[in-house]
């Protein structure tokens, strides 16, 4: 099993990388599914982003790109936002989305929970560490 992390502002956390990449995939499919995502400018940006990244990082170097994409608070919450709608679609759709990632929802849903204390930076988070400087 190979490993990745996602980091945002001194913040980061562990994720396999088959976790992060089916993330990339099934998030750009929910923001082209939801017309409120869909106009969002710079989440398009970074669907694109992610699309173009599947299966292109090397072992232990996935990079979702947080830092580029989320560069104010309003775009933090926005996408805080987007992963809790992101998290019920998930649910709702895990049986086609089991079959089709080969990954439980719980697994996908753990990963964006995770996603989200970073963001908020929650050291108290088990996942979540901090850079040290």
């Amino acid at each position: 099993m190979s490993w990745s992390m996602f980091r945002f502002c001194g913040h980061w956390a562990h994720a396999h990388d088959v976790q992060q990449e089916t993330f990339m995939a099934l998030a750009a499919m929910y923001v082209e599914a939801n017309a409120d995502y869909r106009t969002v400018p710079w989440l398009r940006e970074w669907q694109a982003f992610w699309l173009g990244a599947i299966g292109r990082q090397a072992n232990g170097l996935s990079d979702l790109g947080a830092d580029e994409h989320l560069t104010d608070d309003d775009r933090v919450a926005r996408f805080r936002a987007f992963l809790r709608d992101y998290r019920s679609w998930l649910v709702a759709s895990e049986g086609p989305l089991v079959t089709a990632a080969g990954l439980s929802a719980d697994k996908l849903v753990e990963f964006t929970r995770t996603v989200d204390a970073v963001l908020a930076g929650d050291a108290t988070h088990p996942d979540v560490h901090r850079d040290v400087a």
